[in-house]
Order: structure tokens, then C-alpha cells, then sequence
């Protein structure tokens, strides 16, 4: 039995729409080049983690895929909208020779953990 009751090859699809997603939100709205490469880097770290717990726990492929096709979907929509503001207020903060890492909005936060909390609420409901 399969979340939603799809088969691997359709939740392949979705880890793949639900990636493009995430770096269509969150690449482009970086200030230089090295923030985009960290922030596209996001989606292997997610799947690194996940292959270590599909190894270790014993899940089946599609349980995987689809918690980290809602981790990207999560991310990317908790994400929306601030990225671009912080990676600018980081950016402006270097430049003025401070070393000290910008401080997170209460705005992105709650966005952020309501996100994330509503997609682990979603894979628990989804599985089988």
C-alpha cells in the first residue's frame, strides 16, 4: 500500500514538480551566487536524510518519497516571499563588514512552522 494509494513512479513525478517548485521559489530571489548555490543545494540535503531513513527504518519507497516531496512543498511555501528581503538584509549586512547573521522576522518564522507543521500533518494523514 502506497500514500494516497499512487504508485512510485507517479510519487517520482511529484518529488521532481515538487523540487522544480522549491528552486523556483527560493533560488532566484538570492543576491549572489554563492547564496543561490547554497539554497539549491537544500532539496540533496532533504534527500541524503530521507535515504538514510528509507535505509535505516525500513520504509518503503514511496512513504520516502512522499515525505520529501511534502518537505520541499513545506519548505518552499514557508519560504515564499521572505527569502529575497532576508538574503538582501545578509547581503547589505556583509557589505557593511558585519559578521553577525541577520536576524529572522517573526513573520518568517510563523510562516515557516505553520508550513512545516502542516505538511507533517499531511504525511501522517496520507500514509497508509
Amino acid at each position: 500500500m502506497t500514500p494516497l494509494g499512487l504508485s512510485v513512479a507517479t510519487w517520482w513525478w511529484i518529488v521532481a514538480l515538487t523540487t522544480v517548485l522549491f528552486w523556483a521559489l527560493a533560488v532566484p530571489p538570492q543576491p549572489t551566487r554563492t547564496y543561490r548555490i547554497m539554497v539549491s543545494l537544500a532539496p540533496l540535503a532533504g534527500a541524503l536524510f530521507l535515504i538514510g531513513r528509507y535505509h535505516t527504518n525500513g520504509m518503503n519507497p514511496a512513504g520516502a518519497l512522499s515525505m520529501y516531496s511534502l518537505a520541499m512543498l513545506s519548505m518552499a511555501l514557508g519560504t515564499a516571499g521572505h527569502l529575497g528581503k532576508l538574503a538582501r538584509r545578509q547581503l547589505a549586512a556583509d557589505k557593511a563588514g558585519d559578521t553577525d547573521e541577520v536576524p529572522l522576522t517573526w513573520g518568517f518564522m510563523v510562516q515557516l512552522f505553520l508550513c512545516l507543521t502542516a505538511g507533517m500533518a499531511v504525511y501522517f494523514v496520507i500514509q497508509p
